[in-house]
């Protein structure tokens, strides 16, 4: 069943447009499938070390490079949706506000749940202060996180306000340029600092990783597409790279990749798999509209697998279910917590945004500047 839909052949990809469905309809593809590889990432971490195990190192790393896959797709939408001709260039505090609605609201919901969870006594061997608790509600760095994926969050957070404070000089070209200068000075300034959190999350280079798709957003609109075969082959080269790089990049542990080797397998596939993905205007067919379905839940989904994986864990501590070939349990657990996700996302996720969206604004855009013709175009 195909999922392809229209690929203009020999047209520039717009910079902006007012039908986002038509043009980031690909993005939407490529954010469910992100999700997909950190939610069977997780599962195959939870599988191995039963006697029914089947997961070799590099398939069970490779899901984690999902992340970085968002993290460049983060980049590119904060710089599509902020700078679009003939629209306001969005105040700081109205961009902040809008990011803090998106991701706030199901994550404080997620926190909450998991917080009853430590009260009534599961995750005993885990032990949070009030300092701790109120660090991860805020997505600071430095402090023990509620919910495990939550470090992925404290970083969009730290890209958010770099970005917001760039969008001060209502200049587009200012705005890109700037914020990758920023990120790339602050991870300098961190390698200054004593030894400790901040300096540990100022010197991880995976924030460079979001000035990929700041880039992406600046010079995808000269990319010309000869039909689809290029953009497919760009994306399949872009998911290979991600399950490969384990095998030639030295790692720890399955949790993931590591500093700029990181930045340059993971966010190099990142950047070839979005890259790719641009040029699909819009799905099809039944396959498609699910991908688009779970590439809207993409976020619910995230945050919330971690229940239906907790639920696996402690299934496999059955002697008779651990000694089942896991490769028959993974697929079913991964579908469920999809369709956990999406439930989520339609439950919880829409009646938080809808609610958060009637809230005052406190920035304004009526007195920002505008982006010209040229300078989107450029």
């Amino acid at each position: 069943m195909s999922i392809v839909g229209r690929v203009v052949p020999g047209t520039r990809n717009p910079v902006s447009t007012n039908r986002p469905q038509d043009t980031l309809a690909g993005l939407q593809v490529a954010r469910a499938l992100a999700a997909l590889a950190v939610t069977v990432h997780h599962a195959l971490e939870m599988s191995n070390g039963v006697a029914g195990s089947f997961s070799p190192d590099w398939l069970t790393t490779g899901g984690a490079g999902g992340v970085d896959v968002f993290f460049v797709i983060s980049g590119f939408i904060m710089a599509h949706t902020s700078f679009q001709t003939g629209k306001a260039i969005p105040s700081p505090l109205d961009f902040l506000q809008r990011r803090a609605t998106r991701i706030y609201p199901l994550y404080w919901l997620v926190c909450l749940a998991m917080l009853s969870l430590m009260a009534m006594g599961f995750f005993q061997k885990q032990f949070l202060t009030g300092g701790d608790i109120a660090m991860a509600l805020a997505l600071l760095p430095g402090g023990r996180p509620i919910i495990g994926v939550a470090w992925t969050l404290v970083y969009e957070v730290y890209f958010y306000l770099v970005f917001a404070a760039c969008l001060s000089l209502r200049s587009r070209r200012l705005a890109l340029f700037g914020t990758g200068g920023l990120i790339v000075v602050f991870w300098g300034v961190g390698h200054a600092l004593p030894i400790g959190p901040l300096r540990a999350f100022l010197t991880d280079p995976i924030p460079l990783e979001f000035l990929f798709g700041l880039g992406l957003a600046r010079f995808h609109a000269a990319i010309r597409w000869q039909g689809w075969a290029a953009p497919a082959i760009l994306v399949c080269a872009g998911f290979a790279l991600m399950h490969s790089a384990p095998l030639f990049v030295s790692h720890a542990t399955t949790h993931g990749l590591q500093g700029l080797p990181r930045v340059l397998a993971w966010g190099g596939a990142g950047l070839a798999i979005v890259t790719g993905f641009l040029a699909l205007r819009n799905v099809k067919g039944g396959l498609g509209q699910a991908l688009l379905t779970m590439g809207n839940a993409s976020y619910a989904l995230y945050l919330t697998h971690t229940f239906v994986l907790m639920g696996y864990g402690l299934a496999l501590r059955r002697e008779a279910l651990a000694a089942i070939p896991q490769y028959l349990l993974v697929p079913p657990v991964v579908l469920l917590a999809c369709l956990f996700g999406v439930a989520s996302h339609f439950a919880l996720e829409r009646p938080l945004l809808e609610t958060a969206r009637r809230l005052p604004r406190f920035g304004t855009l009526g007195k920002a500047a505008r982006c010209s013709e040229s300078e989107v175009a450029t």
